[in-house]
Protein backbone atom coordinates (compact mmCIF):
# COMPACT_ATOMS: atom_id res chain seq x y z
CA UNK A 1 0.00 0.00 0.00
CA UNK A 2 2.41 2.35 1.21
CA UNK A 3 4.41 1.31 -1.83
CA UNK A 4 1.73 2.28 -4.20
CA UNK A 5 1.10 5.28 -2.31
CA UNK A 6 4.43 6.54 -2.31
CA UNK A 7 5.02 5.90 -6.46
CA UNK A 8 2.18 8.02 -7.25
CA UNK A 9 3.40 10.79 -5.23
CA UNK A 10 6.40 10.90 -7.78
CA UNK A 11 9.96 11.79 -7.31
CA UNK A 12 9.90 11.41 -3.25
CA UNK A 13 12.80 11.39 -0.56
CA UNK A 14 12.09 9.22 3.02
CA UNK A 15 11.26 12.55 4.37
CA UNK A 16 8.64 14.23 1.81
CA UNK A 17 7.19 11.06 1.15
CA UNK A 18 5.58 10.22 4.86
CA UNK A 19 4.99 14.28 5.55
CA UNK A 20 3.01 14.01 2.01
CA UNK A 21 1.03 10.81 3.00
CA UNK A 22 0.19 12.37 6.59
CA UNK A 23 -0.50 15.92 5.20
CA UNK A 24 -3.41 13.88 3.38
CA UNK A 25 -4.54 12.41 6.17
CA UNK A 26 -2.65 8.65 5.54
CA UNK A 27 -0.67 6.83 8.53
CA UNK A 28 1.79 4.88 6.76
CA UNK A 29 1.94 1.43 7.55
CA UNK A 30 4.49 -1.26 6.93
CA UNK A 31 4.39 -3.06 3.26
CA UNK A 32 6.01 -6.89 4.54
CA UNK A 33 7.85 -8.65 2.45
CA UNK A 34 8.30 -12.72 3.68
CA UNK A 35 9.96 -12.80 6.97
CA UNK A 36 13.10 -14.82 5.12
CA UNK A 37 13.82 -14.87 1.32
CA UNK A 38 15.72 -17.87 1.08
CA UNK A 39 17.77 -17.50 -2.50
CA UNK A 40 15.99 -14.80 -3.16
CA UNK A 41 17.07 -10.70 -3.93
CA UNK A 42 18.42 -9.01 -1.33
CA UNK A 43 15.39 -7.33 0.84
CA UNK A 44 15.96 -3.61 1.48
CA UNK A 45 14.09 -2.34 4.49
CA UNK A 46 13.90 1.55 5.04
CA UNK A 47 12.85 4.69 3.67
CA UNK A 48 10.35 5.22 0.98
CA UNK A 49 11.68 6.84 -2.25
CA UNK A 50 14.98 4.04 -2.41
CA UNK A 51 13.68 1.53 -5.06
CA UNK A 52 14.45 4.26 -7.66
CA UNK A 53 16.13 1.86 -9.59
CA UNK A 54 19.39 4.58 -10.74
CA UNK A 55 20.25 4.21 -7.04
CA UNK A 56 21.38 0.49 -7.21
CA UNK A 57 21.81 -0.22 -10.89
CA UNK A 58 25.39 -2.03 -10.23
CA UNK A 59 23.31 -4.81 -8.10
CA UNK A 60 21.09 -5.66 -11.21
CA UNK A 61 24.14 -5.54 -13.73
CA UNK A 62 25.78 -8.24 -10.95
CA UNK A 63 22.74 -10.03 -10.36
CA UNK A 64 20.45 -9.95 -13.67
CA UNK A 65 17.17 -8.75 -11.16
CA UNK A 66 16.20 -5.96 -8.63
CA UNK A 67 16.79 -6.10 -4.83
CA UNK A 68 12.86 -6.31 -3.15
CA UNK A 69 12.04 -3.19 -1.01
CA UNK A 70 9.97 -2.98 1.85
CA UNK A 71 9.34 0.17 3.86
CA UNK A 72 8.84 1.98 7.21
CA UNK A 73 7.22 4.46 8.53
CA UNK A 74 10.07 5.42 10.91
CA UNK A 75 12.85 3.95 12.56
CA UNK A 76 11.39 3.43 15.49
CA UNK A 77 8.77 0.84 13.52
CA UNK A 78 11.07 -0.26 11.75
CA UNK A 79 13.01 -2.01 14.81
CA UNK A 80 10.26 -3.10 16.37
CA UNK A 81 9.54 -5.31 13.51
CA UNK A 82 13.11 -6.61 13.34
CA UNK A 83 13.05 -7.49 17.03
CA UNK A 84 9.64 -9.13 16.36
CA UNK A 85 11.45 -11.33 13.55
CA UNK A 86 11.41 -9.62 10.33
CA UNK A 87 14.65 -10.19 8.92
CA UNK A 88 15.70 -7.92 5.91
CA UNK A 89 19.05 -7.99 4.20
CA UNK A 90 19.69 -4.42 4.33
CA UNK A 91 18.57 -1.67 7.22
CA UNK A 92 18.24 2.18 6.54
CA UNK A 93 18.92 4.05 9.98
CA UNK A 94 19.70 7.89 10.31
CA UNK A 95 22.48 8.32 12.36
CA UNK A 96 20.82 9.82 15.10
CA UNK A 97 19.42 6.78 15.69
CA UNK A 98 22.20 4.37 14.67
CA UNK A 99 23.12 3.39 18.07
CA UNK A 100 19.70 2.06 19.38
CA UNK A 101 19.82 -0.63 16.67
CA UNK A 102 23.25 -1.41 17.71
CA UNK A 103 22.05 -1.77 21.41
CA UNK A 104 19.49 -3.69 20.11
CA UNK A 105 21.46 -6.78 18.51
CA UNK A 106 19.63 -6.72 15.58
CA UNK A 107 22.70 -5.99 13.31
CA UNK A 108 25.46 -7.91 11.80
CA UNK A 109 29.01 -6.43 11.09
CA UNK A 110 29.93 -5.57 7.64
CA UNK A 111 33.00 -6.30 5.67
CA UNK A 112 34.76 -3.45 3.87
CA UNK A 113 36.98 -5.71 1.88
CA UNK A 114 33.63 -6.78 0.15
CA UNK A 115 33.27 -2.92 -0.59
CA UNK A 116 34.56 -1.79 -4.35
CA UNK A 117 33.74 1.99 -3.41
CA UNK A 118 34.22 2.14 0.51
CA UNK A 119 37.61 3.97 0.08
CA UNK A 120 35.65 6.84 -1.64
CA UNK A 121 33.53 7.60 1.46
CA UNK A 122 34.32 11.04 2.82
CA UNK A 123 36.88 10.68 6.15
CA UNK A 124 34.81 12.71 7.94
CA UNK A 125 31.83 10.33 7.80
CA UNK A 126 33.83 7.74 8.63
CA UNK A 127 32.90 7.60 12.87
CA UNK A 128 30.22 8.58 13.12
CA UNK A 129 29.20 7.46 16.90
CA UNK A 130 27.70 3.96 17.03
CA UNK A 131 28.65 2.76 13.16
CA UNK A 132 31.76 0.82 14.65
CA UNK A 133 31.28 -1.23 18.12
CA UNK A 134 34.25 -2.93 19.51
CA UNK A 135 36.41 -2.77 16.12
CA UNK A 136 33.25 -3.89 13.90
CA UNK A 137 31.81 -1.77 11.17
CA UNK A 138 27.73 -1.56 11.37
CA UNK A 139 26.72 0.88 9.52
CA UNK A 140 28.01 2.30 6.07
CA UNK A 141 27.08 6.35 5.24
CA UNK A 142 25.06 6.98 2.02
CA UNK A 143 23.74 9.97 2.02
CA UNK A 144 23.48 13.36 4.30
CA UNK A 145 21.73 16.34 4.22
CA UNK A 146 20.69 19.61 5.94
CA UNK A 147 17.93 21.18 8.00
CA UNK A 148 18.76 24.64 7.16
CA UNK A 149 16.79 27.97 6.19
CA UNK A 150 15.46 29.04 2.81
CA UNK A 151 14.26 32.93 2.27
CA UNK A 152 13.09 35.23 -1.04
CA UNK A 153 16.04 37.08 -1.57
CA UNK A 154 13.44 39.67 -3.68
CA UNK A 155 11.84 39.94 -0.17
CA UNK A 156 14.48 39.77 2.14
CA UNK A 157 17.92 41.24 0.15
CA UNK A 158 19.35 42.18 3.64
CA UNK A 159 20.18 38.75 4.01
CA UNK A 160 21.95 37.78 1.28
CA UNK A 161 25.21 37.51 2.50
CA UNK A 162 23.92 37.24 5.77
CA UNK A 163 23.33 33.68 6.84
CA UNK A 164 21.60 33.58 9.86
CA UNK A 165 19.04 31.40 11.60
CA UNK A 166 18.05 34.96 13.09
CA UNK A 167 15.79 35.67 10.32
CA UNK A 168 12.92 33.27 11.89
CA UNK A 169 13.15 35.79 14.98
CA UNK A 170 13.40 38.95 12.57
CA UNK A 171 10.09 40.87 13.93
CA UNK A 172 10.16 42.69 10.45
CA UNK A 173 8.91 39.12 9.02
CA UNK A 174 6.16 38.54 12.17
CA UNK A 175 3.74 36.50 10.53
CA UNK A 176 5.92 35.42 7.56
CA UNK A 177 8.74 32.70 8.48
CA UNK A 178 7.97 29.40 9.55
CA UNK A 179 9.80 26.05 10.79
CA UNK A 180 9.44 22.21 10.95
CA UNK A 181 6.83 20.84 13.77
CA UNK A 182 9.08 18.67 15.00
CA UNK A 183 11.86 18.39 17.95
CA UNK A 184 14.73 17.63 15.89
CA UNK A 185 14.45 19.85 13.11
CA UNK A 186 12.53 22.43 14.59
CA UNK A 187 13.46 23.24 18.37
CA UNK A 188 16.67 22.17 18.09
CA UNK A 189 17.08 25.31 16.33
CA UNK A 190 16.00 27.38 18.90
CA UNK A 191 18.70 25.43 21.39
CA UNK A 192 21.66 26.51 18.44
CA UNK A 193 20.75 29.91 18.16
CA UNK A 194 20.74 30.27 21.96
CA UNK A 195 24.01 28.84 22.01
CA UNK A 196 23.64 26.15 24.16
CA UNK A 197 26.68 23.54 24.58
CA UNK A 198 25.00 20.74 23.52
CA UNK A 199 21.31 22.22 21.52
CA UNK A 200 20.29 17.71 21.53
CA UNK A 201 20.82 18.16 25.84
CA UNK A 202 17.80 18.39 27.43
CA UNK A 203 18.11 16.67 30.30
CA UNK A 204 18.36 19.17 33.21
CA UNK A 205 16.03 22.00 34.10
CA UNK A 206 18.44 24.53 33.06
CA UNK A 207 18.30 23.47 29.49
CA UNK A 208 14.63 23.78 29.59
CA UNK A 209 14.42 27.48 31.29
CA UNK A 210 17.31 28.08 28.77
CA UNK A 211 15.41 27.09 25.81
CA UNK A 212 11.85 28.75 26.60
CA UNK A 213 12.29 32.04 26.04
CA UNK A 214 13.89 31.76 23.17
CA UNK A 215 11.46 28.86 21.80
CA UNK A 216 8.75 31.56 23.10
CA UNK A 217 9.88 33.96 20.65
CA UNK A 218 10.25 32.07 17.79
CA UNK A 219 6.54 30.68 18.01
CA UNK A 220 5.53 34.28 18.58
CA UNK A 221 7.22 35.49 14.99
CA UNK A 222 5.88 32.62 13.34
CA UNK A 223 2.98 32.42 10.38
CA UNK A 224 2.64 28.61 11.47
CA UNK A 225 4.54 25.15 12.42
CA UNK A 226 4.35 22.89 9.75
CA UNK A 227 5.01 18.81 8.90
CA UNK A 228 4.45 19.23 5.12
CA UNK A 229 7.15 20.37 2.99
CA UNK A 230 4.73 21.42 0.21
CA UNK A 231 2.79 23.76 2.68
CA UNK A 232 6.21 25.67 3.10
CA UNK A 233 7.03 25.68 -0.34
CA UNK A 234 3.41 26.67 -1.51
CA UNK A 235 4.11 29.89 1.07
CA UNK A 236 7.26 30.75 -0.11
CA UNK A 237 6.29 30.40 -3.95
CA UNK A 238 3.30 32.71 -3.17
CA UNK A 239 4.84 35.09 -1.03
CA UNK A 240 2.95 34.54 1.80
CA UNK A 241 6.45 32.95 3.44
CA UNK A 242 9.59 35.06 3.51
CA UNK A 243 11.63 32.21 5.26
CA UNK A 244 10.93 28.90 6.53
CA UNK A 245 12.95 25.41 6.93
CA UNK A 246 13.50 23.17 4.52
CA UNK A 247 15.65 20.13 3.42
CA UNK A 248 17.83 20.12 0.03
CA UNK A 249 15.04 18.44 -1.39
CA UNK A 250 12.57 21.08 -0.96
CA UNK A 251 15.49 23.32 -2.78
CA UNK A 252 15.49 21.81 -5.69
CA UNK A 253 11.57 22.07 -6.14
CA UNK A 254 11.65 25.78 -5.76
CA UNK A 255 14.50 26.34 -7.84
CA UNK A 256 13.20 24.55 -10.72
CA UNK A 257 10.36 27.16 -10.76
CA UNK A 258 12.60 30.13 -11.12
CA UNK A 259 12.05 31.57 -7.87
CA UNK A 260 14.26 34.36 -6.32
CA UNK A 261 15.53 31.75 -3.65
CA UNK A 262 18.71 31.20 -1.57
CA UNK A 263 19.41 28.28 0.50
CA UNK A 264 21.62 29.79 3.87
CA UNK A 265 24.65 28.33 5.54
CA UNK A 266 23.91 29.99 8.83
CA UNK A 267 26.78 31.14 10.84
CA UNK A 268 25.52 29.25 13.99
CA UNK A 269 25.45 25.92 12.06
CA UNK A 270 23.17 24.33 9.85
CA UNK A 271 21.55 20.88 11.07
CA UNK A 272 23.29 17.96 8.98
CA UNK A 273 21.97 14.15 9.31
CA UNK A 274 23.80 11.18 7.79
CA UNK A 275 21.82 8.20 6.92
CA UNK A 276 23.52 4.56 5.79
CA UNK A 277 23.00 1.06 5.19
CA UNK A 278 23.54 -1.65 7.95
CA UNK A 279 23.06 -5.67 7.37
CA UNK A 280 20.27 -7.38 9.31
CA UNK A 281 21.98 -9.94 11.99
CA UNK A 282 19.84 -12.68 10.27
CA UNK A 283 20.19 -11.83 6.99
CA UNK A 284 19.25 -14.10 4.27
CA UNK A 285 21.47 -12.76 2.08
CA UNK A 286 24.92 -11.73 3.24
CA UNK A 287 26.80 -11.72 0.32
CA UNK A 288 24.33 -9.96 -1.71
CA UNK A 289 23.43 -7.13 0.82
CA UNK A 290 27.48 -6.68 1.03
CA UNK A 291 26.23 -6.03 -3.41
CA UNK A 292 23.69 -3.75 -2.72
CA UNK A 293 25.58 -1.94 0.05
CA UNK A 294 28.29 -1.08 -2.86
CA UNK A 295 25.61 -0.31 -5.61
CA UNK A 296 24.53 2.41 -3.42
CA UNK A 297 28.04 3.76 -2.88
CA UNK A 298 28.55 3.81 -6.57
CA UNK A 299 29.25 7.43 -7.75
CA UNK A 300 26.19 7.61 -10.71
CA UNK A 301 24.20 6.33 -7.68
CA UNK A 302 25.49 9.32 -5.27
CA UNK A 303 25.38 11.87 -8.10
CA UNK A 304 21.98 11.21 -9.50
CA UNK A 305 20.90 11.36 -5.92
CA UNK A 306 22.53 14.43 -5.19
CA UNK A 307 20.50 16.11 -8.90
CA UNK A 308 17.40 14.11 -8.36
CA UNK A 309 16.98 14.57 -4.76
CA UNK A 310 19.25 17.41 -3.73
CA UNK A 311 21.13 15.61 -1.14
CA UNK A 312 24.39 14.81 -0.65
CA UNK A 313 26.32 12.18 -1.03
CA UNK A 314 28.51 9.89 0.90
CA UNK A 315 31.13 9.86 -1.66
CA UNK A 316 33.73 11.81 -3.08
CA UNK A 317 33.08 10.52 -6.41
CA UNK A 318 29.85 11.55 -6.52
CA UNK A 319 30.11 14.69 -6.36
CA UNK A 320 32.92 14.76 -8.83
CA UNK A 321 30.17 13.61 -11.20
CA UNK A 322 27.76 16.94 -10.80
CA UNK A 323 29.50 20.45 -12.09
CA UNK A 324 29.59 23.20 -9.51
CA UNK A 325 26.72 25.37 -10.75
CA UNK A 326 24.24 22.04 -9.73
CA UNK A 327 26.13 21.92 -6.25
CA UNK A 328 25.68 25.37 -6.05
CA UNK A 329 22.14 25.78 -6.53
CA UNK A 330 21.35 22.82 -3.95
CA UNK A 331 23.28 24.32 -1.55
CA UNK A 332 26.21 21.96 -1.80
CA UNK A 333 30.06 22.47 -3.25
CA UNK A 334 32.92 20.72 -4.60
CA UNK A 335 33.83 20.67 -0.89
CA UNK A 336 31.73 19.01 0.87
CA UNK A 337 34.25 18.15 4.18
CA UNK A 338 33.79 21.67 4.82
CA UNK A 339 29.81 22.01 4.66
CA UNK A 340 29.78 18.96 7.17
CA UNK A 341 32.45 20.53 9.21
CA UNK A 342 30.31 23.37 9.73
CA UNK A 343 27.35 21.77 10.99
CA UNK A 344 25.65 20.40 13.57
CA UNK A 345 25.34 16.54 13.62
CA UNK A 346 21.41 15.75 14.69
CA UNK A 347 21.72 13.73 17.33
CA UNK A 348 19.29 11.52 19.79
CA UNK A 349 17.57 14.30 22.36
CA UNK A 350 18.34 14.12 25.50
CA UNK A 351 15.50 14.53 28.21
CA UNK A 352 13.20 14.39 25.05
CA UNK A 353 9.64 13.81 27.10
CA UNK A 354 10.46 16.79 29.08
CA UNK A 355 11.35 18.73 25.55
CA UNK A 356 8.01 17.84 23.96
CA UNK A 357 5.89 18.43 27.40
CA UNK A 358 7.48 21.82 26.97
CA UNK A 359 7.21 22.37 22.97
CA UNK A 360 3.46 21.77 23.57
CA UNK A 361 2.91 24.45 26.39
CA UNK A 362 4.92 27.03 23.91
CA UNK A 363 2.95 25.77 21.26
CA UNK A 364 -0.88 26.56 22.61
CA UNK A 365 -0.14 30.84 22.73
CA UNK A 366 0.31 30.51 19.14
Amino acid sequence: MLDKLTRSLGSLTRRRALAGLAAAGITPTLTMAPARADDGEAVFFGWAGYDDENLWQDYVTDNGAAPEFTFWGDEEEGLAKVRAGFAPDVVFPCNYKIQKWVDAGVLQPIDLDKLEHWPDVMKSLHDVPGSVVDGERYWVPIDWGLTSVIFRTDLAPEYVGNDTWEILWDPKYQGQVAVFDSLVDGVVIAGIVEGLDDPFDYSTQEALDAIRPRLEALTANLRFYSNDPTTMEQGLASGELVAATVWNDSVVRLSEQGLPVQYMNPKEGAMTWVCGLSIGKDAPNPEKAHELIDAFLSPESRAYEMTAFGFGGATYGGFELVDEETLKSLGLSKNPEEILSAGVYQQPIKGEPQLQALFEEVKVGI
